[in-house]
């Protein structure tokens, strides 16, 4: 059984360890089509490597990192993270990866960004929640727009994809536009 960080009706966020066996977060990272339109994937990744990262992950008061898992089976389908905590300004980004190509498109990245954004505005007392994406990730753009999120910043050209410079967006959600509520 994992210690439940954070549930929801699906899923549930759960601290990672370097002790678990980390075999499919590594094979996520290296498959080129998972990693299309984040910042992994320029490079291998090992279970030696990402063991380091979730253990830097642990000592950190900056950020978090958290396994997603099914809540039927436990199944570790993919991980979210808060990072880059600012105290003073009360902001952070977050990203979210469903690294499990059968659970993509059943609304499990959108449950979990929600259960995290609802920890940061009322648990860790956080006034703004930021994310970049891709302009061409589309599903990602319309699973922040669910909850709220809107386009801040586009920077030109800004990523290199598929041998193209592409646009990004900074997508952001106050506290106060936060209703806590996904529409279908």
């Amino acid at each position: 059984m994992r210690p439940v960080f954070l549930k929801g009706e699906n899923i549930m966020l759960s601290p990672l360890s370097a002790k678990h066996d980390l075999t499919d977060y590594a094979s996520w990272l290296n498959d080129q089509e998972t990693v299309l339109f984040i910042a992994g994937g320029k490079f291998p990744s090992t279970k030696e490597a990402l063991a380091e990262y979730i253990d830097s992950c642990k000592h950190s008061n900056e950020g978090m990192l958290l396994g997603i898992f099914l809540n039927k089976s436990y199944k570790h389908i993919g991980n979210i993270a808060l990072n880059h905590i600012m105290w003073k300004d009360r902001y952070a980004d977050i990203g979210v990866l469903i690294g499990d190509k059968k659970s993509r498109g059943k609304g499990y990245a959108i449950e979990a960004v929600k259960l995290l954004t609802e920890h940061a505005f009322y648990k860790l007392n956080l006034h703004k929640i930021y994310a970049g994406m891709v302009k061409e990730n589309k599903a990602s753009i319309n699973a922040f727009n669910r909850l709220g999120f809107k386009i801040e910043a586009r920077f030109r050209k800004h990523c290199f994809v598929n041998n193209r410079y592409l646009d990004c967006y900074k997508m952001g959600l106050l506290k106060e536009e936060y209703k806590g509520i996904v529409t279908r």
